[in-house]
């Protein structure tokens, strides 16, 4: 699909660095200015031409500890361009304005880890998320929902992830070798488009180190399905985030049992499933070594997607595997310690299945169980938008409302921060300053 130059991201790029303290340009010019990341549909979103108020929100703006109560919020031509008390902020004669009497305004959602399914990034959207990113698909085979005129998130897709022979998911991966097939992985993912660079858990570590060097060098940032490897060592390599909770159990047993795991899986790649409940059903979560694993993840400020629902596991009279049970259990317990120690937890739906929630409700159902581990819920909102956006690295434009930001705003009945059900009660949606109908 060819793309048109859409001006916008840059624009915003500069104004985010004009408004950036003098000893922070350098850095962000690195990082920022030469590689601005873009969603993959940029051009194909259209802006909003209105000017919309809404007045007396109770508003969450993604960055302050409490939620703002009566509070009004201005967008004009797609970006947010006024914030203040109701009464006070002066509301531009002809402005639509939009009663807040019961309502909740804050950012839209950022999904950091969405697998497809036909039509669901349109449903997603309709439910609050407006960004999401697809860690492992090609790009092209999101051609024919973003031509058949649906609206879509911002898709942040990464292309297919990295991995070895013989790769898990076949269709959905580059395979790589060697250190000049990466370069030549690299260069074409690099060229169509992708905002972040996703690896599996066959690749080597040293193969891990060189795509986090490549990736770097281009602004993109590196996550990894790693299981096999210990995330200390791939962090080490140049690992920014980390997807699954399951992906960090090596690091929380003995050298010996994490050897025998590795070969099992290497072995079978199957044998993950049932492997990784055996294996986390005996960590101690309170153990010396978990504490230094969590320690280790604040330390390099790694982000870690859990995708808790991915591997939630019931005692049912259908269902009597103890085992699986009790793994998750201490999956729950450990992600709760790490939301305790600040360590940068994000949210990541993986995808619209789930085995105990409504098809397609399964970015709220995350929010839920991260609710379950003990981590706040005015965390977890934070985990859902603005710590997404640094993730993504487009906190500049997008992930609070903050005046100057692109208009991406979900409108919630009732309060989240009370209650994190009231995230299933989304009833308006605005993407880039339109609202979603």
């Amino acid at each position: 699909m060819k793309k048109k130059l859409n001006l916008l991201p840059f624009v915003l790029l500069l104004a985010f660095i004009s408004c950036s303290a003098p000893g922070d340009q350098k850095e962000n010019r690195k990082q920022r200015i030469i590689f601005p990341i873009t969603e993959v549909n940029s051009d194909e979103i259209p802006i909003g031409k209105s000017t919309i108020a809404f007045v007396g929100v109770s508003l969450i703006d993604g960055i302050g500890e409490s939620s703002i109560k009566n509070a009004s919020v201005i967008v004009s031509n797609g970006i947010i361009t006024g914030i203040g008390e109701t009464g006070i902020l002066q509301i531009p004669e002809g402005a639509e304005k939009v009663n807040g009497e019961g309502l909740t305004l804050m950012p839209g959602l950022i999904d950091a880890h969405y697998h497809n399914a036909k039509n669901f990034p349109t449903i997603y959207l309709k439910r609050g998320v407006t960004s999401l990113r697809d860690p492992g698909i090609w790009i092209e085979d999101y051609d024919s929902q973003r031509q058949n005129g649906d609206p879509l998130p911002r898709l942040f897709l990464t292309g297919p992830h990295l991995d070895m022979p013989p790769p898990t998911w076949p269709k959905d991966c580059y395979v790589v070798r060697d250190k000049a097939e990466v370069k030549a992985a690299m260069d074409f993912l690099i060229g169509q488009g992708s905002t972040a660079i996703k690896i599996y858990h066959r690749l080597s570590l040293g193969l891990i180190e060189e795509v986090c060097k490549i990736a770097h060098k281009h602004g993109l940032p590196v996550t990894a399905h790693l299981e096999i490897t210990d995330a200390r060592q791939a962090i080490l390599a140049g690992l920014d985030g980390v997807e699954h909770v399951t992906s960090l159990g090596t690091a929380l047993i003995s050298r010996k049992k994490a050897e025998v795991y590795r070969q099992r899986i290497m072995a079978n790649s199957e044998e993950r499933k049932p492997g990784r409940y055996e294996m986390w059903k005996d960590i101690d979560v309170n153990s010396k070594a978990a504490d230094s694993l969590i320690n280790f993840l604040v330390e390099h400020q790694t982000f870690l997607t859990p995708t808790l629902g991915t591997f939630e596991y019931r005692l049912e009279p259908e269902k009597h595997d103890s085992t699986a049970a009790e793994g998750f259990t201490n999956m729950m317990a450990f992600i709760g310690r790490c939301a305790k120690a600040n360590v940068r937890i994000v949210v990541g739906s993986h995808g619209p299945w789930s085995k105990y929630n409504k098809r397609g409700w399964t970015y709220q159902y995350e929010m839920e169980l991260l609710a379950k581990t003990g981590m706040e819920n005015m965390e977890i909102i934070k985990a859902a938008t603005i710590e997404n956006a640094r993730f993504f690295k487009v906190d500049h434009r997008l992930g609070s409302v903050e005046k100057g930001k692109q208009a991406d705003l979900i409108l919630v009945e009732g309060d989240p921060v009370a209650d994190i059900k009231a995230m299933y009660n989304v009833k308006r949606v605005m993407l880039n300053g339109a609202w979603v109908e």
